[in-house]
């Protein structure tokens, strides 16, 4: 549900908004599963196969999976391979599993329902494949690894450890063990990922990316979405070269210019605003250095539907491996932090922010604080879309 944001006469504010695409036309996806970038047409490899697997994102992610996955299936049916020889597997990596609810809506009822779906479980049904050059031990999902024609589907969007999400990221972490999640992750905490939008040089997506070429991953398709979470372009081929192809246009839909420093940031954590957990992406928009866009003594502001309240997360929520919203975000560089949020409480908010963050159900309660804060002259910056922006 989309929200208008007021503000009191005498506040300069500014919106950032992120250079966003057009939609494209719905036959795009059937023209690139015809000329994939680094591979054969997916019909020709669904002709060598007996069995397919697709790995989609979870329901966290923004990409309308459900508007792909119909074209995969056909180049699939007309390479020879029935219904009955594909499984979709959802990749939950340490997330919690979806309902039916969200299924549908990922996946489409005609493929839910025809075709058979299994959700990732990052503690059972996985076999061991060794360590990758990195020493990361790999595990995978069974399921996955028992077909001979391996594909993933899901969004290129931006990712502070991998540079952007999907790809190989979709295998070495949506149906990975959590082992090998933690063991990949560590590399991003240990200062080995490049930060948001970088790919190059990246050990941690480059492990993932071996990890992905020794789990078999032979074709991906990646979707990058607008900032109404259509579909702005869609990739397909080689885990890497189709990835690259797709972070290159992503890079220049996602680009928002950052203005001067503001008495307030704005962060909407949408689309990936589930839930607590994943309004963490927000700050994606200035590659986490909230200095950039607020000045010393503002106040950040988390807008976020968060429709499933806290969230969960066995690796980076609170009680997991490693906690890293609470251990990244601690004292939030001694910025008075605010979520707004009309399904969140605070004690929700409260094991993974500072003590003094302040949590209101409507807008009209955080402005009044916002007021009391910055008085009737304040500057403040809003981006609309944040967990997809990213610095120009």
């Amino acid at each position: 549900m989309e929200k208008d944001l007021s503000f009191p006469e005498g506040w300069q504010v500014s919106v950032a908004a992120m250079n966003d695409g057009e939609p494209i036309d719905h036959r795009r996806c059937e023209q690139v599963l015809h000329s994939p970038t680094g591979t054969p047409p997916l019909e020709d490899l669904a002709k060598q196969a007996q069995r397919a697997s697709i790995v989609v994102e979870d329901i966290t992610r923004p990409c309308p999976t459900a508007q792909i996955l119909p074209s995969v299936l056909a180049n699939l049916t007309r390479g020879g391979l029935g219904h009955e020889q594909v499984r979709v597997i959802v990749g939950t990596g340490a997330h919690t599993c979806m309902h039916r609810a969200e299924l549908l809506k990922k996946i489409g009822q005609d493929i839910l329902e025809n075709v058979v779906v299994s959700q990732h479980h990052p503690y059972e049904n996985l076999a061991y494949l060794g360590e990758s050059r990195r020493g990361t031990p790999i595990y995978i999902n069974r399921h996955f690894l028992e077909s001979d024609l391996r594909i993933a589907v899901g969004g290129i969007t931006p990712h502070s450890f991998t540079g952007f999400s999907g790809g190989a990221k979709l295998v070495a972490v949506g149906i990975a063990g959590m082992d090998t999640i933690c063991a990949n992750h560590k590399r991003a905490i240990a200062g080995e990922a490049g930060g948001v939008g970088n790919v190059a040089g990246n050990e941690c997506r480059s492990d993932m990316e071996e990890i992905a070429e020794r789990a078999g991953l032979a074709f991906i398709v990646g979707g990058v979405v607008n900032s109404r979470r259509q579909l702005a372009g869609v990739f397909a081929g080689h885990m890497i070269q189709a990835h690259r192809a797709a972070a290159e246009f992503a890079r220049r839909v996602y680009a928002t210019p950052l203005p001067p420093p503001a008495d307030i940031g704005i962060f909407n954590a949408y689309p990936k605003d589930i839930d607590l957990v994943q309004a963490i992406n927000a700050f994606r928009a200035v590659d986490n250095q909230i200095d950039k866009v607020v000045r010393p003594g503002g106040t950040v502001v988390i807008a976020s539907a968060c429709p499933e309240g806290a969230g969960f997360h066995l690796w980076a929520g609170p009680g997991g491996r490693h906690d890293l919203v609470y251990d990244q975000y601690r004292d939030f560089g001694g910025y008075q932090v605010i979520i707004y949020s009309p399904h969140l409480s605070y004690l929700e908010a409260k094991p993974t922010y500072p003590d003094n963050t302040l949590v209101f159900k409507s807008w009209q309660e955080t402005v009044e604080e916002l007021t009391r804060q910055h008085g009737t002259a304040a500057s403040v910056t809003v981006f609309p879309c944040a967990s997809l922006q990213m610095p120009a």
